[in-house]
């Protein structure tokens, strides 16, 4: 298929769309005429192009944010994942995998569900198929489902596994650092036997975020019920009088470390917002000199 121009990266179809298409028999070809209005879509900010947004997926049901449970784990890279997925539309769900390379599967656990709040907690082991019935469960025929995370967590090995043979590239990890390389470069829909569709995503070493508040609010939900006890509306929970979120910090209630966390996000939304500002006014001031040099252009052929 051919894409359409498009004055914008984001006009362009993106894995998971539907398109309307007119068919060119004598090329063997089709053209797209339309992109079909997304339900959900996933998006974080293109890195290295300051505030521009990236959309890895759109059209899905379910995000499985898969981190690992062997020495690479980190429970803070789960954070802008949960923040962005929530965001999305789509139902997020943490899938801690490698579990037969984790000595404590308990502390793990209660890790993960320190930060997952809401969202649907799944361990499994793609060595060994322990746990993947319950993922596969989640995937219903017609649903879609993308799967996201560093490189070396196991999401190619898990997809394998849904499928019932090898037809992602996998590698070994380093067992010296537990890191691994970039098996999957590119987003590719996979539709599984039971009817099911699942979307691979190289892996990312950062995952930066494209959200409004509304997704940290998700990934935050102890921040966000005090938040209602705070005396001022729209605090900061920075340095405001009277704040509930400072007080329970004080208190000892509010672990410090996601407190930072949450600073952490709370400034990189704030980067992107005025990024976008500042990338809507270069388009404006763009577009009026187009239209400036169109008209004088017209006044010289009259």
């Amino acid at each position: 298929m051919l894409p359409r121009r498009a004055p914008l990266q984001l006009n362009l179809p993106k894995v998971g769309d539907w398109v309307a298409v007119k068919l060119v028999p004598s090329e063997e070809k089709a053209m797209i005429q339309a992109i079909l209005p997304r339900r959900t879509q996933l998006c974080r900010k293109m890195i290295g192009r300051g505030g521009t947004e990236h959309i890895l997926a759109t059209n899905i049901d379910t995000a499985f944010l898969v981190t690992a449970a062997d020495s690479s784990f980190d429970a803070a890279r789960l954070e802008p994942m949960l923040a962005v997925a929530h965001e999305s539309g789509a139902r997020p769900v943490v899938l801690l995998n490698k579990i037969d390379l984790c000595a404590d599967l308990d502390a793990r656990l209660a890790d993960v569900t320190r930060v997952a709040g809401d969202a649907l907690v799944l361990v499994a082991c793609a060595l060994t198929g322990r746990g993947v019935k319950p993922l596969a469960e989640l995937i219903k025929p017609g649903d879609t489902a993308v799967f996201i995370g560093t490189s070396g967590v196991g999401k190619s090995s898990l997809i394998n596994r849904l499928y019932g043979e090898d037809i992602q590239a996998t590698v070994e990890v380093r067992a010296s650092d537990a890191k691994g390389r970039h098996t999957t470069s590119w987003r590719e829909m996979i539709f599984l036997p039971q009817g099911g569709v699942v979307i691979d995503t190289p892996g990312m070493r950062e995952f930066h975020l494209w959200i409004s508040t509304e997704g940290s609010k998700h990934a935050f939900p102890e921040l966000d019920a005090l938040s209602v006890r705070c005396h001022f509306p729209g605090c900061t929970h920075m340095h405001e009088s009277r704040c509930a979120v400072l007080k329970a910090l004080a208190a000892g209630t509010l672990p410090r470390e996601r407190y930072d966390t949450f600073l952490k996000l709370q400034l990189e939304i704030r980067f992107l917002r005025a990024a976008e500002k500042t990338a809507a006014y270069q388009v404006r001031k763009h577009s009026d000199r187009v239209t400036h040099r169109r008209g004088n252009t017209a006044y010289r052929l009259s």
